[in-house]
This record gives C-alpha cells, structure tokens and sequence, in this order.
C-alpha cells in the first residue's frame, strides 16, 4: 500500500497509507473529542468516511460552526425523511435543505396530523439510537433513473440540476436512500 502525506492544520505534516479516512486523520491528530462532523478536503467539504488517496490537506469541520452546523441540519433533514418514509410509505420526499436556524422537508404526501409530528419526531430519536450508518454512493444516470423511478420530484431535480448524461450522489441511511451532495454526518 503507497503513503500519502497529509497536512493537517497549518503546519503538522503526517504520512498515512493511502485508503485512510479524513476521519481517522482528524481523531489521530485532534482525539476522537474534536467536535468534527465533517472535514475540509483541499478546500472540500467531505464527509469524515471520505478515504485519502493522495496527498491532500484535511481541516476538521466542528459541529459548532457555521458550516458544521449546516451540516448536522442538513443531516437532520435527511432523518426527517427516513422517518417520514418509513412510516407513511406513499409518501415523496422533495427537497430537504437545511436553513438559517433549523432544517426541512417537503413531501407530496396526504395532511398529516399534530399526534402524526409527535410521532416522527419520536421515530426520529429512535433512529438516532440506532446509529444506522449514512454512505455516500456514487452513480451514473441511469442508475438514479432507476433508483428514483417513482419519484417524479427526484427525477426533476435530476434534469433541472444534475443533467440527463451525468452521474451523482445519493446518500443513504438504513433502506432510505436521497439524491444528495453531501456531506453528512
């Protein structure tokens, strides 16, 4: 396995085989207690699975600032989703951007009640729990046709942003799987 060398910081130069994660490069060098919910990737945003493969410069993205905190609402949102899915299974989700003070999603779906809330967002904290893993995925166009296929939001989103003859992202969590750039936590 080739070495790679990675700055980390301003100054702090460490060698890693090739493969590991921006994570693992954040906890050896900040502890596993950084605050990290992300990492800067010569100067991109990854998520902290991301593996290095050359040499690079990587920065912790801390929960607490403005663009960790993107982050974590822009994850909330996906968890949102996943529950909003799993539970009124004829739904489809939309879009789902975090905001200023907070995160949401749209979904074509019928009315939902306030004791309907309370109940997503008890599903919610119950997939939290149970730390399900969120993956990047890579894919190409036809792959995602067939992913979102129901869809008709997806697929729009699709021509309007990505293009009919490129490949994207979605990220999924458990069986709920998004059209997404990323990164997430």
């Amino acid at each position: 396995m080739s070495m790679i060398t990675v700055e980390v910081g301003d100054s702090d130069v460490h060698e890693y085989a090739s493969g590991i994660s921006a994570g693992e490069v954040i906890a050896n060098v900040h502890g596993r207690k950084s605050g990290a919910v992300a990492a800067l990737v010569d100067g991109i945003e990854r998520d902290m699975s991301y593996e290095l493969d050359s040499d690079c410069s990587v920065m912790p993205i801390i929960g607490s600032s403005p663009e960790g905190l993107y982050i974590l609402r822009h994850s909330c949102a996906h968890l949102l989703a996943q529950a909003v899915t799993e539970m009124f299974p004829d739904a489809k989700p939309t879009i789902g951007p975090p905001i200023d003070h907070g995160f949401y999603y749209d979904f074509y779906m019928d009315p939902i009640s306030e004791d309907d809330l309370k109940k997503i967002e008890k599903r919610m904290k119950e997939l939290v729990k149970s730390n399900i893993p969120i993956s990047r995925e890579e894919y190409n166009n036809d792959e995602l046709r067939s992913i979102f296929s129901d869809n008709k939001f997806k697929l729009e989103i699709m021509d309007d942003k990505i293009g009919h003859d490129v490949g994207s992202s979605a990220y999924r969590q458990g069986d709920f799987i998004d059209l997404c750039r990323g990164p997430h936590v």
